[in-house]
């Protein structure tokens, strides 16, 4: 070999090490993110200065909660369902610059009662009012997340003297509602598992976990060969070394090992989500005695609604409501600014961090003096 092939046999294989020092490098990232996902915004809820709390109401239910440091308008936060008030460690610290930061847990969520005769929404509604009223002391300004913009929504209707303005996130108005509840992706991944889970005879060995893997409807994304190889073997084989640890995969993003981690719930009597908080959702009785379209008109106070980009599959609802249900809630409520087709998914707080905020942020200049 003369010296010039030499030369460029010898660029060539340290090229060819750099790219796979790169690739390696790469691959490592890409596996740490997806396993370690939580230590991250386990650090931003510790650099936050948001601290735990609870309180016990009239007639014994806990309300659990996070409380930021004094020094701003008091702010309300009401996450979506199977997720605690930590659900926002993304956007509390920023938050916390500018706001008094209280985040609930709704019942049967964390801290909070795990009693099911709190959770309807109107009684659910009662409770925040009464948190608001005595826990914070002054009227709020509320954001709700998901299902907890519902109730953000009912409460500003029931207890206008309470709520100075609210931000409703990717709130499910009316894709809720009995007859279209069915073609959605939350009652079909969740809901009618739950309903079927708690409702049918099962095996002890048969956990939550194990029946989402082999019912949720990710598998028709997926498809049933994919879904099978990439997740329900895997998580099934670790569940039986280990059934009483959550599986994380290493070939899965941060969003899919959050939804495996998600399915920690009430089981044996421990957990931070009551899987009949959910089964409300599935037969209507979360619902019982609100009216979505005549709850919405009764919001008199200013009101950002941001709304995810949405998408359909055969029929199936994979966000929290149409572009028709958001400009049918933005109309509904006089004075409502709608954000929508948001570049993001169901969690904008999680994923468009500054938009949230900054959205938060705009709503004192809003309210009517």
């Amino acid at each position: 070999m003369n010296t010039h092939r030499m030369a460029a046999a010898r660029r060539a294989g340290v090229a060819g090490a750099v790219g796979l020092g790169v690739t390696a490098a790469a691959v490592a990232g890409y596996v740490t993110r997806n396993l370690t996902y939580d230590r991250r915004e386990s650090a931003l809820l510790t650099s936050s200065g948001v601290i735990p709390r609870s309180v016990t109401m009239p007639g014994g239910a806990v309300i659990s909660y996070g409380e930021g440091p004094p020094g701003g308008e008091p702010l309300l936060l009401i996450p979506g369902q199977q997720v605690s008030w930590s659900d926002y460690a993304a956007v509390l610290g920023a938050l916390s610059e500018d706001w008094h930061v209280f985040a609930v847990d709704c019942f049967g969520h964390g801290g909070s009662a795990k009693d099911p005769a709190w959770y309807p929404a109107l009684r659910q509604t009662a409770a925040l009012g009464w948190f608001v009223d005595t826990v914070i002391g002054s009227s709020a300004v509320v954001a709700g997340h998901s299902s907890g913009g519902l109730l953000a929504a009912r409460l500003a209707a029931d207890c206008p003297a309470l709520v100075r303005a609210v931000l409703i996130e990717d709130a499910p108005f009316f894709a809720t509602e009995p007859d279209r509840a069915p073609a959605t992706f939350a009652w079909r991944d969740g809901f009618r598992p739950m309903h079927d889970f708690l409702t049918a005879p099962r095996e002890a060995e048969m956990t939550w976990t194990r029946h989402w893997v082999r019912h949720s409807h990710l598998r028709a994304l997926f498809g049933d060969k994919g879904w099978t190889r990439l997740v329900r073997d895997p998580v099934e084989r670790r569940l039986d070394r280990d059934p009483r640890r959550i599986p994380r995969l290493w070939w899965l993003p941060p969003t899919m090992n959050r939804a495996l981690d998600l399915t920690a719930c009430l089981q044996d009597g421990t957990g931070d989500y009551d899987l009949c908080y959910g089964e409300m959702f599935y037969d209507g009785t979360w619902f019982e005695g609100f009216d979505q379209a005549e709850t919405l008109a009764r919001v008199r106070v200013p009101v950002t609604l941001l709304h995810a980009t949405v998408h359909e599959q055969d029929g199936v609802l994979l966000g929290a409501m149409t572009d028709d249900d958001a400009r049918r809630a933005h109309v509904l409520m006089p004075d409502c600014l709608l954000v929508d087709h948001i570049p993001a998914g169901h969690d904008i707080h999680r994923q468009r961090p500054a938009l949230f905020v900054d959205s938060i942020n705009a709503l004192p200049g809003r309210i009517h003096r």
